[in-house]
């Protein structure tokens, strides 16, 4: 059951739009926290949940680390054998930082390309948006509705993360996890 509810979980991800900048390398990139929120909202659909079960290997050179994850990703429902299924999922994670945070960001990244890579979510550069959006005029005014119903509601989304969380710093990566508390 758990491989029909991940492609459920990806028909419900749509792309997310790259929200953020690294000038220093020149490219654009979406954002933990917007992948994290997206995905978050339909696993909560689906009733699954993504936790780290083991860091298999963490090599450290200078300032910077890489990490070997495994995170599972695990139905909460249990099958017709009263069992939760389950799949391991193994993914890398590269932090470098000069002031002791490479290790945040290897776990960061690992857990982000867990939830890109095992849900297919695409990003796409703001510009990209209209090839998604304006080919149908109709389909337009109802994402537009939609959205607008979203943000009345206080529900978060890639439109209105910015705006309800902030800029984001270190302190926020707990807040980001105990979303699920928010939920039930």
């Amino acid at each position: 059951m758990i491989a029909k509810k991940i492609l459920n979980v990806m028909a419900k991800i749509g792309p997310i739009i790259k929200d953020k900048s690294n000038d220093e390398k020149g490219f654009d990139y979406a954002s933990i926290s917007s992948i994290i929120i997206k995905a978050r909202e339909a696993m909560i659909d689906e009733k699954i949940i993504i936790i780290p079960v083991e860091a298999k290997e963490i090599l450290s050179k200078g300032n910077e680390v890489i990490i070997n994850m495994v995170y599972r990703l695990y139905d909460t429902e249990p099958n017709e054998d009263g069992k939760c299924d389950f799949i391991d999922i193994n993914v890398p994670g590269q932090g470098k930082d000069s002031e002791g945070w490479a290790v945040y960001k290897a776990l960061s990244g690992a857990y982000k390309y867990t939830m890109t890579q095992s849900f297919a979510i695409p990003t796409i550069d703001d510009a990209e948006k209209d090839k998604y959006t304006s080919n149908n005029e109709e389909l337009n005014e109802n994402e537009d509705n939609c959205n607008e119903n979203i943000i009345t509601n206080g529900a978060l989304n890639e439109s209105n993360v910015e705006t309800l969380l902030g800029e984001p710093d270190v302190n926020d990566f707990d807040n980001i996890f105990s979303l699920g508390d928010k939920a039930i």
